[in-house]
Order: structure tokens, then C-alpha cells, then sequence
């Protein structure tokens, strides 16, 4: 219950420590010719710097720990649709990663982003090093973890799935006892940099418009995700929509798909087109790994960071390599908050070379977008479930359900 409290207030958590620092980091902007700035300065830098250290550690492990005990689970007592569950899962968070990316290159690039690093402050360097470096990389956990856990299935190794669940527990409890109450510093402290080096005030208005910009990006992906599943099974996706509307706004209060679960049953259970039968089973796994709207944000923003950050946005492979994972890692985070975002910091470090700043300030961010993102997650998880209806009536699964 302890661990439950703590990942719910963990957005609240974040924009707490927000403007704290950015306005400390204003502070030291203003101050900077005083020698006790100088001071406070180094130490902030040499804070980040030690917290990334042991966050950038931590990432692989939690790749490692979710995706593999996920994959077991899923496997552990599978269904005839439990296939085609995750695959429509997958398919429509790759969607939401394409449809985010041609958005963002569409109007990313139009922005005017100025790229002279000289009219920003530079950082002191930090008081000590301590390099910790992760034991493999953001894409090797996440092969690895793919690979074992397949591995397990197939042997039947009984005590290596157990292992892995084992685990699972381990993760979370890393992620509840040392990531999560780490984070809001890591992230108060570079959002202060930011504000010191003046790109957070110049930068200020693009990151408020990429919040703008998201919402009509939400509504256009739910439409064009019910009107594809509408098509697919030869219905009428437009009353399955209207009956979501109060699951989206529960969404909304609870800043969470999954506790929203009981609302999506009532929701489904009132659309006369979709199986009671099957969305009993369906249902509940939807709402626990589908995450399309918290992948179309994440890919939108990460684009528009690394277009303030580092000058560009990412090569169009660069983002096909980064969706493929992100959508891959967002299945092994069932049921847990903000799982998308925190399984990420492997990918947003490792394939998009994000530093302290661009993970500051993706969380941030995302911090003040989670209750949108959690809402399109879960009214699209009624399209996902007419998917499945179209699916079940081609392939004829009367006789196996």
C-alpha cells in the first residue's frame, strides 16, 4: 500500500520541485557575480551529476526486471486471443509513434529554435568524479530480457521464471525505495541548470506549445484509432466512442489507465458490438499495456527536447529504432504508474542521447501532460477492444474461447 501512495503522488511530487528550481536557477543567474553563487553552483552541478550517475545505472536493470517478468506472465496461462491482445497492443503504439513523429517533424523543424550556445551560461565543472557505469546498455537489457524470458518459456525453466519474478519484486522495490525518491531531486537540481544557463526562459514558450500542441494530437489519434477498428470489424466504432466518455474522464481525475479498469468493463460491457465473453478477458490486459497515448506524448516531446537541447531533431531511423523500443517496453510495464516514462530512461539516454537536462525535462513535462496521456490510453483501449471483435470474427475463435 506504502509503495501504491508513493507512484501516485510521484507527478505531484515532480512539478513540486519544479519551480523551486527553476527559480533557484534564476536566482543564480541573477547573483552569478557573488562567490557564495559560485559555491552553490558547484555543488548543484556535482549533486546532478552523482544522481544521473546512479539513475543511468539503475535503467537497465529495470528493463531487465519488467519486460522479462511481463513476458512470463503473459505466457504463463495464455488464451487463444491473448496473441492477438499484444499484438493489436503493439501495432497501435507503433501507430501512435509514427503518427507522434510525423507530427513532430511536420512541425518541429518550422520552429524557430535558435542554436547559438554562446548566449546561454556555461556549468561549472563538478567538485569530484564518480563514474558508475551501467552494466549493459538500454538495448542489450532489452534483448536480454526478451531473449530469457522466451528462453524460460520455451525450457518450461521453472526456477528461472520464478527467478525472474523474484526479480520483478526486486525492481520495484529499487524503483520505490531509491529511483522514485531520487528522481524529483535529480530533476528539481537540472531544471535548475537550465534556468541558470537561461535555455528553460527562452525555451519556455516552444515547451508550452508542445503541450498545446498534444491535445488536438490526442483527439485526432482516438478518432482515426476507432474509425481503423470500426472498419476492420464491419461496425460502428462512433457508440463505442460515446460510451468511453466517462472513462476518459475518470482518467482524467485518476491521472491512470489502469485504475480505471472497472469503468472500461462497464463501458464495454454497455457497446452491444463487442463479445461479453471476450472483453471479460480482454479488457483488463488492455487497460494494463496499452499505452498508446502515453507513447504518442512521449515521442512528440522527446522530439521537441532534443530540438531545443541539442540543436535537431532526431534522423527518421533514429526515431523508428527509438518507437520500436519504447512500444516493446511500454508492454512489460503492466499495471505500473508512470511504467512508460520510467522504462525509458534506457532508450531516451541510450538511442536518443539524452543528458541531465533532456530526462529533467522530459519528466517534467510529462509530469503536467500524465492525466491527458492516461485518458487517450484508455479510450482508445475501447478501439482496441473492437479490433479484437473483428479479429475473433475473421479467424472464427467461437469454438476456442
Amino acid at each position: 500500500m506504502k509503495k501504491k501512495r508513493i507512484m501516485a503522488s510521484f507527478p505531484i511530487r515532480i512539478l513540486a520541485v519544479s519551480i523551486p528550481g527553476l527559480l533557484a536557477g534564476l536566482f543564480l543567474n541573477v547573483t552569478r557575480t557573488m562567490g557564495l553563487t559560485s559555491g552553490a553552483l558547484n555543488l548543484v552541478v556535482t549533486a546532478r551529476y552523482v544522481l544521473s550517475q546512479i539513475i543511468t545505472f539503475l535503467a537497465p536493470l529495470i528493463i531487465i526486471g519488467l519486460v522479462a517478468s511481463s513476458i512470463i506472465s503473459v505466457k504463463k496461462a495464455p488464451t487463444p486471443v491473448t496473441a492477438p491482445i499484444v499484438r493489436i497492443t503493439y501495432f497501435s503504439m507503433l501507430g501512435a509513434a509514427a503518427f507522434a513523429s510525423v507530427l513532430g517533424y511536420l512541425i518541429i523543424p518550422k520552429l524557430p529554435v535558435s542554436t547559438d550556445s554562446l548566449s546561454f551560461r556555461f556549468l561549472p565543472d563538478t567538485l569530484f568524479e564518480l563514474p558508475i557505469p551501467a552494466p549493459v546498455s538500454a538495448l542489450s537489457a532489452l534483448v536480454l530480457a526478451i531473449l530469457l524470458a522466451l528462453g524460460a518459456c520455451w525450457t518450461n525453466a521453472v526456477r528461472t521464471k520464478e527467478l525472474l519474478q523474484e526479480f520483478r519484486g526486486i525492481t520495484l522495490s529499487l524503483m520505490s525505495r531509491i529511483l522514485l525518491p531520487l528522481l524529483p531531486a535529480y530533476i528539481g537540481l537540472s531544471l535548475c541548470t537550465l534556468a541558470y544557463q537561461g535555455y528553460f526562459i527562452k525555451y519556455l514558450p516552444l515547451l508550452l506549445l508542445a503541450l498545446i500542441i498534444i491535445i488536438p494530437a490526442y483527439m485526432v489519434w482516438v478518432l482515426v484509432l476507432y474509425h481503423i477498428a470500426g472498419s476492420y470489424a464491419g461496425e460502428k466504432a462512433w457508440g463505442i466512442l460515446k460510451n468511453y466518455i466517462p472513462v476518459c474522464k475518470m482518467a482524467l481525475r485518476t491521472h491512470s489507465s489502469t485504475a480505471v479498469e472497472k469503468y472500461s468493463q462497464e463501458a464495454a460491457d454497455k457497446c452491444v458490438p463487442l463479445d461479453s465473453e471476450l472483453i471479460k478477458e480482454a479488457i483488463p490486459l488492455f487497460t494494463q499495456i496499452h499505452h498508446c497515448g502515453s507513447v504518442l506524448a512521449e515521442v512528440f516531446f522527446a522530439m521537441m527536447i532534443s530540438r531545443i537541447l541539442y540543436g535537431s531533431v532526431p534522423a527518421p531511423g533514429t526515431m523508428v529504432i527509438f518507437s520500436i523500443l519504447l512500444a516493446t517496453c511500454s508492454i512489460g510495464t503492466p499495471g505500473l504508474p508512470w511504467g512508460t516514462v520510467m522504462v525509458s530512461l534506457g532508450t531516451l539516454t541510450g538511442i536518443l542521447k539524452f543528458g541531465d537536462s533532456g530526462m529533467a525535462l522530459m519528466f517534467a513535462v510529462f509530469a503536467l501532460n500524465d492525466a491527458f496521456a492516461a485518458a487517450c490510453n484508455a479510450t482508445c483501449d475501447g478501439a482496441a477492444a473492437l479490433f479484437l471483435t473483428g479479429y475473433v470474427k475473421r479467424h472464427d475463435f467461437s469454438n476456442r474461447l
